[in-house]
């Protein structure tokens, strides 16, 4: 099947751990609608209706991309199934972080959304993982650096990226950049 027609539901039934799989189907329902209703950030990429579906699809495709060029070459111990759920989950803090936009005076100046200061406030990575614990979705030391590392300049500046942390801050770059091509 080719890259371009599938959904982010395609790529989770690829995972081969059955418990994995049937978790993150349940994870991906349940978010689903969120995904495709809010945008990625309110101003740097993927800043529409639907943007955070978008950026998300393009992180996995591309993550998984990066990982078929270099498995068995210089990434061994990456596992596709943890690609597949760090890149999909990445930035699912994000179903809760904006909201439509009411400001008259920023909304002239196209800016749809604004930040949900209603919300509990914790880091990115903190709010991924409660998430991800109401599934019972095992936080390994490599997938919680992934979290952690993924978002490149705002991300932590402290620590070391293992392989799969760095496949994942790759893509979301990536992604970020093609999206800023398009504007």
């Amino acid at each position: 099947m080719d890259t371009k027609s599938k959904e982010i539901r395609d790529y989770i039934e690829e995972i081969r751990m059955p418990a994995l799989k049937k978790k993150m189907l349940k994870l991906f329902d349940d978010y689903e609608e969120k995904l495709r209703a809010n945008p990625a950030a309110i101003k740097f990429h993927h800043a529409y209706e639907g943007g955070l579906y978008d950026h998300t699809k393009e992180v996995i495709e591309i993550a998984l991309d990066i990982f078929e060029l270099y498995k068995g070459r210089f990434i061994r111990e990456v596992k596709k199934d943890d690609i597949i759920l760090t890149a999909f989950s990445h930035d699912l803090e994000k179903t809760n972080k904006y909201r439509r936009n009411t400001n008259q005076a920023t909304l002239l100046q196209g800016q749809d959304f604004a930040y949900n200061f209603n919300k509990i406030d914790m880091n990115d990575t903190a709010e991924i993982v409660s998430i991800l614990a109401e599934y019972d979705i095992e936080i390994t030391p490599e997938r919680l650096n992934a979290w952690t590392f993924a978002h490149g300049g705002w991300s932590v500046d402290k620590g070391k990226l293992l392989p799969l942390a760095t496949i994942l801050h790759a893509a979301d770059m990536i992604s970020i950049a093609i999206e800023r091509r398009r504007e």
